[in-house]
């Protein structure tokens, strides 16, 4: 297997130790391929770091946690995380985001609608048409008015009182 690709070496690398011969084909193939040098160096730091850290036990439950979390994932609920994840990136929510401007903005609305309300040319007329009804008598009905005249007499005051058309009514 002399023609690894330096993927290849590197997963090598996370497996296992180099034998003494893996070795020195890897040292062959990094002074034949230059270019993978400053890649070597930031991947020679990151396995020596990893294999420094310590062997840490799992749980007794671990193969039932991960498998519990596998099950309960679901991929509508992570694009919709991606979805919101992309919202709170745009420029709009981290303008709005802000309260002065949110109180701003609301402030500026509610000028806007009262002006509007205010300045409506067909409030005015409104006000006088309900203003007009409210004020208006009651028209009377067609019983009240088949008996105008005695209405008509009971309307003016006299001291006296008229017997007769207290009788008549009876």
């Amino acid at each position: 297997m002399k023609d690894r690709s330096y993927q290849d070496w590197i997963d090598l690398h996370w497996q296992r130790s180099l034998s003494a011969e893996e070795a020195k084909q890897w040292e062959v193939f990094l002074s034949d391929h230059p270019e993978h040098a400053s890649d070597w160096a930031l991947d020679r730091q990151l396995l020596d770091g990893v294999h420094a850290l310590e062997d840490i036990p799992l749980s007794n439950n671990f193969t039932s946690r991960v498998i519990r979390s596998v099950e309960h994932y679901r991929p509508d609920t992570a694009q919709v995380a991606d979805l919101e994840q992309d919202a709170s990136d745009s420029w709009w929510y981290r303008f709005w985001s802000q309260p002065v401007i949110r109180v701003a903005g609301m402030s500026f609305l509610v000028l806007v609608g009262f002006g509007l309300w205010q300045w409506d040319p067909s409030s005015a007329s409104l006000v006088e048409s309900v203003t007009t009804v409210t004020q208006a008598e009651t028209v009377p009905t067609v019983e009240e008015l088949e008996n105008f005249d005695a209405i008509h007499g009971l309307a003016q005051t006299t001291s006296d009182v008229d017997w007769e058309l207290v009788f008549a009514m009876d």
